[in-house]
């Protein structure tokens, strides 16, 4: 999951794909696809029925971007009735590059990120097995991407409702009451839009059905990361039998993201854990930054990690640091949660321990500065401060938008707020703010704040066909989970809630920095790839240790870097952020 981009965004929903991302076993033998009379169809009878109404949708593929090749294909606004209104939702595929054994579609979460951009990029995260054996294809949901896209306000508007949105989380009453008329005139213009109110997950996993039925594949092959391993438990829950593998990577607790009847009338945040587990993961790395010393942690020479961390955020809560460019002069202005966000966003890489430490110490020796006191941290270097202020400006503010409208944040809450269904009351969330550092220190103000507009008096808008369980249904092949101990966005409880829902499931849980394992740890990595290219689940659950200290010798370093057997691969550090070329279409 991730923040919408105008609330923390820019590094963080960024991010969210620069920490997901071994040879496989026993691979079969490749065949070509089953033809279209042979897809399976068998599914819970109700989506059967309801899919069975519309027909089979033809993809009209053309080249485009110098290598993929994309389509359109125009689905049903609603299933119940496959007649009326339609939706263009648009398909892009990356061909195998060895003998095809299938087609894997990928999702990289959000909600709001763009599957077509993933599948795009393929070959700069996904490893030599899955490229060898699969076309890689990404299917942008419904509002989202390159299908057609939600838009909830003028466009004349957008500047100036974002803008009290533009940090991390509201600080003070005036700031808040601010922030939460922002929220609801956002919540309330996509209540009443059409695309915004059909673009629940479980929409989601019926455009992907009947673009698995359109490609002739007999089952479906998944990975998804993050939210989309929400949109990976419905599908297995809505077409049980319709799925070889499904792997789900930074995985949320389905009962947690959906409305229940127990859960409704609570927070997201506080039914995900997505604050606390951002905050186990930075209360790790300031421990083991304690425990490996000042020669291979700057920040250790504080002393007391933890208490000097929250010295220097009660500090900028009460006043913010100015902060010069070495380069340019120009000022900048650090306060409380701009720090938070800063550090949240890099809390979502695999060097989570190293930017954190350098944020830190770069933050102390600010802070210290400005106290008139003499820091125990190093001096920082030009390339030191500028790379602070680097990682600030990603991290928060708002873009100007121009004539361009971004529609991050509405794609965000028409899926999140159209499954999560709260009762909540939007006036209630500063008192939420603050039961919310009890369990979750700094962070969960953010991860709160960011799907305040949920709240049932904000987003007033329903998905009559949106799913919300059980999530307990049989499943004739079982459901890859993986889960990482320190993921910042997806805590790792959500796994193993998710492995106790999905019977057959396994669970992979790996010891690695960042948002979500595959290409990460390459043994989480292996396991995932093993379990694509074969079909078969793992016998039983495995661990996945870390494959080096947070703060490593430069012996461990040196061994951690030479080269491994194992495929591993990266999610390009900001694929969302990279544009792309025109496309160049063969008629």
């Amino acid at each position: 999951m991730r923040a919408p981009r105008t609330l923390v965004v820019g590094a963080v929903a960024a991010s969210m794909l620069a920490g997901t991302l071994a040879t496989a076993s026993a691979a079969p033998t490749t065949s070509s696809a089953p033809s279209a009379a042979a897809v399976s169809t068998a599914t819970k009878p109700s989506e059967n029925a309801k899919l069975d109404k519309t027909a089979t949708p033809r993809l009209r593929w053309f080249s485009c971007y110098g290598g993929a090749e994309c389509a359109k294909v125009a689905l049903p606004l609603d299933y119940d009735n496959p007649k009326g209104a339609k939706t263009d939702v648009a398909v892009l595929r990356t061909k195998a590059t060895g003998k095809r054994l299938g087609t894997l579609f990928v999702n990289p979460g959000g909600p709001g990120g763009s599957a077509t951009e993933l599948a795009y990029f393929a070959d700069l995260w996904a490893s030599p097995t899955i490229r060898k054996n699969f076309d890689v294809v990404g299917v942008d949901p419904r509002g989202i991407g390159f299908s057609d896209t939600v838009q909830c306000l003028p466009v004349e508007e957008q500047d100036t409702t974002y803008a009290p949105l533009a940090d991390a989380f509201p600080v003070g009453y005036t700031k808040q009451q601010r922030y939460m008329r922002s929220m609801k005139k956002i919540a309330r213009a996509c209540s009443t839009n059409k695309l915004a109110t059909a673009m629940s997950t479980a929409e989601v996993a019926r455009d992907m059905e009947m673009v698995r039925r359109a490609l002739g594949e007999g089952k479906l092959s998944y990975l998804g990361f993050s939210y989309g391993t929400q949109l990976g438990t419905t599908y297995a829950n809505m077409f049980p039998s319709n799925f070889r593998s499904i792997v789900i990577d930074g995985t949320i607790n389905p009962r947690s993201w959906s409305g229940m009847p127990w859960n409704k009338s609570r927070p997201l945040d506080f039914r995900l854990g997505s604050g606390k587990g951002a905050w186990t993961a930075m209360r790790q790395i300031l421990a083991e930054c304690q425990k490996a010393g000042e020669a291979r942690c700057d920040f250790a020479a504080v002393g007391d990690t933890r208490k000097r961390f929250d010295e220097l955020a009660a500090q900028l809560e009460r006043k913010p640091l100015p902060v010069v460019d070495p380069y340019t002069g120009e000022k900048y202005s650090i306060d409380y949660p701009t720090m938070v966000g800063t550090l949240l966003s890099a809390l979502y890489s695999s060097d989570a321990p190293q930017f954190v430490d350098s944020l830190l110490t770069e933050l102390d020796y600010l802070a210290t500065e400005a106290q008139g006191g003499t820091a125990k941290t190093p001096a920082p270097t030009k390339a030191s401060r500028k790379a602070l202020l680097a990682a600030v400006s990603k991290a928060t503010g708002v873009p100007r938008r121009d004539f361009a409208y971004d529609s991050s944040l509405d794609a965000f809450l028409s899926v999140t707020c159209t499954d999560s269904q709260e009762t909540t009351r939007l006036a209630d969330y500063p008192r939420y703010d603050t039961q919310s550092e009890t369990t979750a220190p700094h962070f969960g103000k953010v991860w709160l704040w960011s799907s305040s507009g949920c709240a049932g008096d904000a987003f007033t808008g329903q998905d009559e066909d949106a799913y919300v369980g059980p999530y307990d249904r049989y499943t004739p092949k079982g459901v890859l989970i993986v889960g990482n101990y320190w993921d910042p966005a997806t805590a790792y409880t959500g796994a193993v809630e998710t492995r106790k829902v999905l019977g057959r499931s396994r669970l992979v849980s790996s010891d690695s920095w960042g948002h979500t394992a595959y290409g990460v740890s390459a043994c989480a990595t292996k396991a995932v790839d093993t379990y694509l290219v074969t079909g078969a689940s793992p016998l039983r659950d495995r661990t996945c240790p870390a494959e080096s200290p947070a703060f490593p010798t430069r012996e461990e370093e040196a061994r951690v870097s030479a080269p491994q057997v194992a495929e591993t691969k990266k999610l390009p550090k900001a694929p969302a952020g990279q544009s792309f070329p025109e496309p160049t279409v063969v008629r």
